[in-house]
């Protein structure tokens, strides 16, 4: 009788026991603050929910969902070799991703856009990835642009060198845009591109690549900077981006939120969910709300990150079920 008793009450622990499990997210800590909007939405919703927060990076977010120690790992970058082999390796299936953002237009360490500026007194209209391929990739596969006048400009520019300044190439961002524009290529046209990474300055705040790439870029009339959109002040300006028979496109929160401007990234959530099985009901559900039209509407909220459009959001639901 007393084990049946404790059989009983051990039933009855349960579903409390489940319910008070938190959601454990990792991940980049630019997303802290929509992750922490998703909750309390959610927790509004579902007062029993709880969640814990370690937004330490991207880099090791992964490393939360193979530790065990993480539900979700919100990243603001796409996956690579590296994440794809420190999941895949030691749990033997890949991680899941889906999107749940698209990145903002030109805040910085939010996946911001990448774009291409020049002097506003450049008369260059538009630039294609595959010319911005040749200008920084030496691979060989195209003949280098090493001046203004490949492009079409004449007069005092034509025989003016490009020089560019980017962002560090073995930076993450640097490394997407070598896959993006140069397609995995590393051998970069060293010659004529000066590298900048994020640095810290002495009162501890952070001098942002694309502000340091900016910056050079001013002070250089011939210049090219590869660096975001909010860099066009004071004397730059950011050139229409041409993909393949694509017409050429400048970058903004229309055009990215469309998918139409070719240098835009996202924002993911990957989870561990083993072939065969179905997700944790809780993460689930949580992951179905980000996604809602009521998740997604908070993203205007964030000041930064975009939404994603109400098909490509319900395309990524589907992967939460199961059926993709």
């Amino acid at each position: 009788m007393r084990v049946l008793l404790a059989l009983a009450a051990l039933m009855l622990a349960w579903p409390c026991a489940a319910q008070d499990k938190p959601i454990r997210i990792w991940g980049n800590p630019a997303m802290l603050g929509i992750a922490e909007r998703w909750a309390e939405a959610y927790r509004r919703l579902h007062p029993d929910a709880r969640f814990e927060f370690a937004m330490k990076g991207s880099d090791s977010a992964i490393h939360g969902l193979t530790g065990g120690v993480a539900d979700l790992a919100f990243m603001g970058r796409a996956n690579d070799a590296v994440d794809d082999n420190g999941f895949s390796r030691p749990m033997e299936y890949d991680a899941t991703r889906i999107e749940i953002a698209n990145g903002s237009v030109s805040v910085p360490g939010k996946s911001d856009a990448i774009a291409v500026l020049v002097d506003a007194a450049n008369p260059l209209r538009q630039l294609s990835l595959q010319q911005l391929a040749a200008i920084i990739d030496c691979a060989g596969a195209t003949k280098p642009i090493r001046t203004w006048g490949q492009l079409g400009l004449t007069g005092e520019w034509a025989a003016k060198p490009i020089r560019v300044d980017a962002y560090d190439f073995a930076s993450r961002t640097g490394a997407w845009l070598q896959d993006r524009i140069a397609r995995g290529s590393r051998r970069m046209c060293w010659d004529r591109i000066t590298e900048y990474g994020d640095a810290r300055r002495l009162d501890g705040t952070i001098d942002y690549a694309a502000d340091r790439a900016g910056a050079a870029a001013r002070g250089d009339r011939y210049a090219l900077a590869i660096a975001n959109p909010g860099q066009a002040v004071d004397g730059l300006r950011v050139v229409p981006l041409k993909d393949g028979a694509d017409p050429a496109i400048l970058p903004s929160t229309d055009t990215i939120v469309a998918r139409r401007y070719p240098l835009a990234r996202r924002a993911y959530a990957f989870f561990a969910r083993k072939p065969g099985t179905t997700l944790d009901r809780r993460v689930a559900d949580f992951l179905r709300f980000v996604l809602s039209d009521e998740g997604q509407g908070l993203l205007a909220q964030d000041r930064g990150y975009l939404p994603l459009t109400s098909a490509i959001a319900a395309d990524q639901r589907r992967i939460v079920d199961g059926d993709r």
